[in-house]
């Protein structure tokens, strides 16, 4: 715990370097909002209200797969601040500090993912009751930590092939976005597809969401909110795992993290 708030000091710098609060919310919010209604109209050509709801809903929740994976670009920073030496050199644990290290995209998305789905969808027919928003919040906390252990596995790929990292960060969000059930059921796909898509953090997300919106029970909510956490602990073990392989061979000489 004591390795991510050190991580967590270093996030809060990073993130007030190049947000203000007027321009996190009058541009990476509004973008971010945009981003929803502009999916939700997909729906309106449609021309099926049933199908509307879904889809806001959907792209209201996905926002946070958004905003979390640009850790795989932030992870990639101490390499080129010339402090990924150092973080080698100490006996620190990697994946506990990239952990905090990024802390500050989860953390955003809670506030923008929580906007975009009690602001956007009704005006698009869904409209939520005080406990409803109330289960939403906690949904949405644990939405963006559980999407956030799933991004940091890609982090760790990300600080190897760190020329690639946003191209890794892009393509996964859009195919996680895809396959999710956000946008098109998750029947939708072959078999094999829909097995990686129940691996997937954000499905569970995106039915429990849903799930509230029609007045599912507490416990067909709580099965899927208890799927997306079981899932992310899965991502989070194996991100850390891989933070320590690339930490060993780069200890060892076998490979190298400096720039």
């Amino acid at each position: 715990m004591r390795t991510v708030r050190l991580g967590s000091v270093i996030a809060r710098a990073d993130f007030a370097a190049f947000y203000t609060w007027k321009t996190w919310l009058l541009g990476w919010l509004i973008r971010l909002l945009f981003q929803v209604v502009f999916y939700t109209l997909v729906g309106i050509l449609v021309g099926d209200p049933e199908f509307t709801r879904r889809i806001v809903i959907g792209a209201a929740v996905v926002t946070c797969v958004v905003e979390t994976m640009l850790a795989t670009a932030s992870t990639c920073w101490d390499r080129y601040q010339g402090t990924i030496g150092l973080l080698v050199a100490s006996p620190v644990e990697p994946g506990a500090f990239f952990f905090g290290r990024s802390i500050h995209w989860p953390l955003s998305a809670m506030a923008t993912t929580t906007v975009a789905l009690l602001a956007i969808p009704p005006f698009f027919g869904v409209h939520w009751s005080l406990w409803q928003a109330l289960v939403l919040g906690g949904i949405i906390v644990l939405t963006c930590l559980s999407t956030y252990c799933m991004t940091l596995l890609f982090a760790s790929l990300s600080l190897v092939f760190d020329q690639a990292r946003n191209v890794v960060g892009t393509m996964t969000s859009l195919s996680v976005i895809a396959v999710s059930g956000a946008m098109v059921p998750v029947e939708f796909w072959s078999t094999p597809v829909q097995w990686i898509s129940h691996c997937l953090p954000i499905t569970h997300a995106v039915a429990a969401v849903r799930l509230v919106e029609s007045g599912g029970t507490a416990g067909e909510v709580g099965v899927s909110v208890g799927l997306m956490l079981l899932v992310a602990l899965v991502w989070l073990t194996l991100a850390f795992v891989s933070f320590r392989q690339v930490f060993a061979r780069a200890r060892s000489g076998s490979g190298t993290l400096v720039s």
